[in-house]
């Protein structure tokens, strides 16, 4: 039988399943309520000492094309009422894994090593420091402001791992130069993991009547955090360059929302699976169908834990310098699916080689000649009759 135990910075996680910091575990009674649902952890809604300066505006979330767009500040609960709820969760639920989400201003060394003890002592299992909030809290020296300076961001983990025992992860923001570094840099001063992504900074649009911003408070906006599937390419790729180049766990989170989703992670090194947005659409039980899918794949596949599924990935990402083009893969047309649309003809003879062409009897046909392989006609084509000519199929990973 599979199992989806897994032990990080030697604490047993009952499932990889996380709820990642945010709207879902902004009280403890939130979290109480997740961990009865099947969550093997959480991780708090970020806490701080200027929490009172924490003034959330309405509206502060909006949709966009697959994921939201928020603006919502960290936590405005204070220190000692989330010590509280920390104390109540490990006396309720021991099994379970509490992540004590903290942040305090860039310079203000003693603020995080007191935010620190002071979670610790509570009982939280591990802490994770929020490196990346990309709206509201860089206007007070906090969240992205330490992503964007990686020297900054080690010397504060440092200053924390002094301070406590416990476990230290750095959540990183995707909008940096090298997310790699900056983790490199995280873990050189002592990071136990890192978790990535955050949210991604941008905008959510206009409403093109009015003129007016999309997220629309009193006639004004603010750029904020996209979440969930939109941001899921970006989070693969930083989970995928950081295992790859540092030697930590890796907590994924950004766009995970289905069963493969985790899956895909965890194949390129993530360690835990960070949910977040998918919870905030669907609801914590989510979690179920998600553990059940992941503990069908590896009986499937034959794992007996997710440890052996970690990473095994990795090794097909390469420089495109080193990636074999010796043979070109030519697209297959099934004559039998095809419904004539000709919008693989149109991409191809605007934005391709000029390399299909239309048959007597309406079909389109490949001229082998002028194809290069590029697969953009089988992107376009609406019902997926045409494919890449593969000689070898992988049937396990």
């Amino acid at each position: 039988m599979s199992s989806l135990k897994t032990r990080v910075n030697n604490i047993e996680f009952k499932t990889p399943f996380i709820l990642a910091s945010g709207p879902p575990t902004r009280t403890g009674e939130m979290i109480a309520r997740a961990f009865r649902a099947g969550w093997g952890g959480a991780v708090t809604k970020t806490i701080c000492l200027n929490h009172d300066q924490m003034n959330d505006v309405s509206p502060r979330i909006v949709g966009v094309e697959n994921g939201l767009k928020n603006i919502e500040l960290i936590s405005t609960r204070s220190p000692e009422e989330w010590a509280e709820d920390i104390r109540l969760l490990k006396c309720n639920y021991p099994e379970h894994v509490v992540i004590a989400s903290i942040s305090a201003e860039a310079d203000n060394i003693e603020g995080w090593q007191n935010l620190a003890c002071m979670m610790e002592a509570a009982g939280a299992n591990l802490l994770e420091l929020n490196f990346s909030c990309p709206h509201g809290l860089p206007d007070m020296n906090m969240g992205a402001t330490c992503s964007d300076n990686p020297e900054l961001a080690g010397g504060i983990v440092k200053v924390v791992k002094k301070a406590v025992k416990i476990p230290v992860w750095a959540k990183l923001s995707p909008n940096v130069t090298s997310i790699k570094h900056l983790a490199a840099t995280c873990v050189k001063n002592g990071a136990d993991g890192i978790t990535a992504i955050n949210t991604v900074r941008g905008f959510a649009g206009i409403d093109i009547e009015t003129g007016m911003p999309k997220l629309n408070v009193a006639g004004s906006t603010a750029y904020g955090g996209i979440s969930g599937k939109a941001i899921k390419p970006v989070a693969l790729k930083a989970v995928s360059e950081i295992a790859e180049f540092v030697d930590c766990s890796v907590s994924a989170a950004g766009g995970i929302s289905s069963w493969e989703d985790s899956v895909e992670f965890l194949l390129l090194g993530a360690s835990t699976l960070q949910v977040c947005t998918e919870a905030m659409l669907n609801g914590y039980n989510i979690v179920k169908k998600l553990q059940e899918g992941v503990k069908s794949y590896l009986e499937k596949h034959k794992y007996s834990s997710i440890q052996e599924l970690k990473g095994r990935s990795l090794r097909y990402i390469k420089p495109i310098s080193c990636i074999n083009n010796s043979e070109v893969l030519m697209p297959e047309i099934k004559h039998e699916a095809c419904i004539k649309c000709k919008k693989c003809f149109e991409s191809c003879f605007e934005s391709g080689y000029q390399a299909i062409n239309i048959n007597g009897s309406g079909f389109p046909e490949i001229d082998k000649s002028k194809c290069s392989g590029c697969g953009l006609c089988s992107i376009t084509c609406p019902v997926r009759c045409i494919s890449l000519r593969i000689k070898e199929n992988l049937t396990s990973i």
